[in-house]
């Protein structure tokens, strides 16, 4: 939230992952649909 709000004002844009890798997960153990999903559905932080 921190830096979607600092960022904003320079015409920025933070997002978060979507759905389909636990918080904290290891990116090396997702497959490369789930990672391709979560990629795609990202979204933006207000």
């Amino acid at each position: 939230m921190y830096l979607a709000r600092t960022l904003k004002p320079l015409g920025l844009t933070v997002t978060r992952i979507a759905s389909g890798l636990p918080v904290g997960g290891d990116l090396e153990y997702a497959d490369e649909l789930t990672l391709g999903r979560a990629l795609e559905g990202r979204r933006p932080i207000d």
